[in-house]
């Protein structure tokens, strides 16, 4: 009586890759095209593959036979994303968010926007809206911090 066969061990997938990896992968690809690494025909068939992939094994052979700039797994976010690559090879600066871009009007608009709401509001209360102002402070400081951040690394 011969045994069952055992299954082979069960390999694991590559990850999926999402948008941002392939736009990183794409503005490499512009890179090399305008270093004349690759001809148009060919940068059409590589970019054509990279919109058609799915993990990173798929990226992978699509840059083997090219110097930097190009995504790798070692430039992955801590959250597993690959951040959009410069064609100098340099991570792509983010752009600000919501907070950063508008916090310094909001922040200016805020003692305004408080003292209307004063005067119009009609609670027993009308004082707490005086607490928007550090409110907003708070927070606009906070994005600040974060902006900061993002700059020292």
């Amino acid at each position: 009586m011969t045994e069952p066969a055992t299954p082979p061990p069960p390999q694991h997938p590559s990850p999926r890759i999402g948008t941002a990896e392939r736009e990183a992968a794409m503005k490499a690809l512009d890179a090399h095209l305008e270093a004349g690494r690759l001809d148009p025909e060919e940068y059409g068939e590589r970019s054509a593959r990279v919109t058609e992939a799915r993990t990173a094994e798929d990226l992978d052979p699509l840059f083997a036979d090219l110097p930097a700039p190009h995504p790798t797994a070692d430039s992955a976010a801590p959250d597993g994303r690959r951040p959009a690559v410069s064609p100098a090879g340099n991570p792509a600066p983010r752009e600000p968010g919501f907070l950063a871009r508008y916090g310094p009007a909001i922040s200016g608009a805020l003692p305004i926007i408080a003292l209307i709401l004063f005067f119009t509001v009609p609670i027993a209360h009308a004082w707490v809206f005086f607490l928007l102002i550090p409110l907003g402070g708070a927070l606009f400081a906070r994005s600040r911090q974060q902006q900061g951040d993002d700059r020292d690394r």
